[in-house]
């Protein structure tokens, strides 16, 4: 009896063409899903922003309390008094361009915890999804709205 043959797209040679294809797909889905792709249409970054920088953070978007997509220290954020620059690890960015979003637009920044983690969650105007942001990075964010939003 003769021994059967794998499909062709089981040879090794296929294993990273397929791998990133489907790296590429779960990650769009995972932008679609979360609102990070709904979030660039009006706040698609192109320029670099001037500020505080906090690298390989971590955090999460989608409709609080149940976030959709939690991203785990590959968030950049740079803060300054005109909004904040939310951007993700290029190896994750697949229908995830950078954002720039002015204080105009954020409706609300409220610091909490939950069990032993800060947080701090900020809610957009127009029903956009919530982000949420941990550790030091969140704090930063919500003291600078602070200063902001009683200056103005």
């Amino acid at each position: 009896m003769p021994a059967s043959t794998p499909p062709q797209f089981l040879e090794p040679q296929w294993f990273f063409p397929l791998f990133c294809c489907f790296w590429v797909f779960l990650c769009a889905v995972l932008s679609l899903a979360g609102g990070w792709l709904s979030l660039s249409r009006d706040f698609r970054a192109f320029d670099e922003t001037e500020g505080q920088r906090f690298r390989f953070r971590s955090g999460s978007l989608g409709l609080w309390p149940f976030p959709v997509t939690g991203y785990g220290n590959c968030l950049f954020l740079v803060v300054n008094d005109s909004g904040f620059r939310l951007s993700i690890l290029f190896l994750f960015r697949p229908l995830s361009p950078p954002l720039f979003i002015p204080w105009s637009a954020v409706r609300s920044v409220q610091v909490g915890r939950f069990l032993f983690v800060r947080y701090t969650l900020v809610r957009l105007k127009r029903g956009w999804p919530a982000i949420a942001l941990r550790g030091d990075a969140g704090d930063y964010l919500a003291a600078t709205f602070e200063r902001v939003s009683t200056a103005a």
